[in-house]
């Protein structure tokens, strides 16, 4: 099978590693392989005080065609020696290294033209609606455990199943991460969840979290069952969950995100107006949310 003529950085956790990933197969058009960095993710696997560390999470998806980058192919890409230069100039498809230079959409170079190698989040559908169902394929979860199965049974078997995902984690822990997402105020919930009431009856509602304690706390809900038993590796189960559900109250969070994007049930999906604290980060969410989502105003 042929290389793809794109290489992605890999960074951030699952969600953002997804992301990139769909950027990268959606500008060769679903052709080939992507190339996969991931130098970040071994260079920085330590937590600081600013910093989440992060393992490689897409292996759970056994349908991406991928191959790891050798160290020769991302010099070609970043190397500033004279060999490298020599060795770019002479390339029938010239190398070149896009990097996002902001939170929004940017357009992406013709991949039949030059060889690209991709750094940012790309957090966009806009980088590869076009070939969703191809996405739907390769972003398919591996069989559950029995807890787990029979948990997305019942959502399955549920009409008005309503995932809601609460990010608070890293969000609150660190002052500087915190301050660049935002944490979601709890008014955020309330009135997605009184949209939804108004629009359909015996809605069931599954809550996702990473602080269970802080959800069951706060949502005041009849019908509800909270989910805080997949954590560390087995915490690409909860997207895998969510997936299931009909409607969706997603958090300002790449994680819930793809479990709403990659359901297949016909429902609604309501996400807030402010995915980055508006005083840190100059953003266009229109980048970030899909036209047939409902925007939440009051995200903060």
């Amino acid at each position: 099978m042929l290389k793809a003529r794109v290489i992605v950085k890999l960074q951030g956790g699952l969600g953002n590693q997804m992301f990139q990933y769909a950027a990268a197969r959606g500008l060769v058009n679903g052709v080939g392989r992507i190339g996969l960095d991931t130098s970040f993710l071994l260079e920085h696997s330590s937590d600081t005080e600013h910093f989440t560390a992060r393992e490689f999470e897409l292996g759970i998806f056994r349908n991406l065609r991928v191959y790891s980058a050798t160290a020769h192919k991302l010099s070609l890409f970043k190397s500033q020696t004279i060999f490298y230069k020599l060795l770019r100039a002479f390339q029938r498809r010239k190398p070149i290294y896009v990097k996002q230079p902001d939170a929004n959409y940017m357009p992406l170079p013709d991949s039949q033209q030059y060889q690209i190698f991709l750094e940012g989040y790309f957090q966009s559908a806009k980088y590869f609606e076009h070939i969703r169902e191809q996405l739907l394929n390769e972003f398919e979860f591996p069989a559950m455990d029995d807890e787990n199965k029979t948990l997305q049974a019942d959502i399955s078997n549920t009409i008005n199943a309503v995932s809601i995902h609460i990010r608070r984690g890293d969000y609150v822990r660190s002052g500087v991460i915190g301050s660049v997402h935002g944490v979601l105020p709890i008014t955020y919930y309330q009135q997605a969840i009184s949209y939804l009431k108004s629009r359909y009856s015996e809605l069931r509602y599954f809550v996702f979290s990473d602080d269970i304690s802080w959800a069951k706390e706060n949502l005041n809900l009849e019908q509800v069952y909270f989910i805080g038993h997949n954590t560390g590796r087995e915490s690409w189960k909860d997207m895998a969950l969510m997936t299931k559900c009909t409607h969706h109250i997603i958090a300002n969070s790449s994680f819930s995100w793809w479990g709403a994007w990659l359901a297949q049930r016909d429902g609604t999906t309501l996400a807030p107006a402010q995915w980055f604290n508006p005083r840190q980060v100059i953003f266009n969410i229109d980048d970030y949310i899909p036209q047939n989502w409902i925007v939440v105003a009051n995200a903060s």
